[in-house]
């Protein structure tokens, strides 16, 4: 798995550069962030594990990896970067209408069966019959019977952003390394600097509850709330900065928290639930599975996330319960390390 990781980072810098895609890429690597000494012994127990299969990182304070103040220390994985995640699927969207491939855009497919050894994909504008398909729409995934059983449960989350940020405050953070930090609580904080000098942050709460087919929905207020309130109280110099933006979208997990690709029969492949690690892995697996069709070889990769069931087990977690619960340890906890925090204060 952590070679497939790896690989899928290196896949998205090839078509980076192959395409000459501009979306201001960083090849800055990322933080494995602690908010408190116990998140601190987690991430140091993660490094060790990593490292015993060739994770190159490097464990710290804030300090020593680069990163703001208002956190306790992690590990900085030099591997991959940073980018504006619309820029690059406008680019490989334009390396494909450039190519020798057929697009058909707005053609939603509602149903996809199989008969006499084709797939047959019922849109809104007409019927498609096919040799082999592959289905890889992530979190819509289940809106077709054809898809096993739970092979994704979809949950909404959200990313807000700051007005740009002068130069000279930013260098006050500390963040020198530039990386994206991301947190060790059970539903992480994502905090991320930007081109053009703002501060990208997200996720902290995950709404679950969707039925098929999945609905356009806007953010939250309340969540966007929170999620600006945490972000002043982790950055308190930058209180004074003003919101610009928030958005949000579904995501899926599998039941195992791992990527999953496979097949249903002969000819229908399918790929979802990259579990929040999408914007490398989702390009790489598509590569993996397309080579799989034209050659007839699974790479060592593909097989190490390959499934071929009828059905899964339901996420144990992604359910409004078992997420209001997650979301309350983790606030339990931000709770008693402020307060530890405030008694070291007045100790001193």
């Amino acid at each position: 798995m952590v070679r497939f990781a790896e690989n899928a980072a290196d896949y998205v810098e090839g078509l980076i550069k192959d395409h000459k895609i501009d979306c201001d890429y960083e090849a800055n690597g990322m933080v494995w962030a602690a908010v408190s000494p116990v998140q601190m012994f987690r991430v140091k127990t993660l490094a060790a594990i990593l490292k015993k299969v060739g994770v190159d990182g490097q464990v710290g304070t804030a300090k020593e990896i680069g990163i703001p103040g208002a956190f306790v220390g992690g590990m900085r994985e030099r591997r991959g970067g940073m980018l504006n995640p619309g820029k690059l699927s406008r680019g490989v969207r334009r390396a494909l209408l450039d190519s020798s491939a057929r697009v058909f855009e707005k053609s939603r497919v509602v149903d996809v069966r199989r008969r006499g050894g084709k797939v047959r994909m019922t849109t809104t504008g007409g019927e498609l019959i096919a040799n082999k398909v592959v289905l890889s729409t992530n979190a819509y995934s289940g809106e077709w019977d054809i898809i096993p059983k739970h092979l994704s449960t979809p949950a909404w989350i959200i990313e807000v952003e700051t007005e740009p940020i002068a130069p000279e405050r930013i260098a006050v953070l500390g963040w020198t390394s530039r990386s994206g930090v991301v947190t060790q609580h059970q539903i992480m904080e994502n905090y991320r600097l930007t081109a053009r000098s703002t501060i990208v942050f997200g996720v902290r709460r995950l709404e679950s509850g969707a039925n098929y087919p999945l609905q356009p929905r806007s953010p939250d207020p309340g969540m966007m709330r929170e999620l600006s309130e945490s972000f002043y109280k982790r950055f308190p110099s930058l209180s004074d900065v003003p919101i610009a933006r928030c958005w949000g979208g579904w995501i899926s997990f599998s039941s195992s928290w791992t990527t999953v690709a496979g097949r249903v029969g002969e000819n229908v492949y399918y790929s979802a639930s990259c579990n929040g690690h999408g914007l490398a892995q989702a390009p790489y697996l598509g590569s993996l599975i397309a080579d799989d069709i034209v050659d007839g070889k699974r790479s060592e990769d593909l097989d190490s996330v390959w499934e071929e069931k009828t059905g899964y087990a339901p996420s144990p977690a992604i359910n409004p319960f078992g997420l209001r619960a997650v979301w309350l340890v983790d606030r339990l906890c931000d709770q008693f390390n402020g307060s530890r925090r405030r008694a070291r204060l007045a100790t001193r």
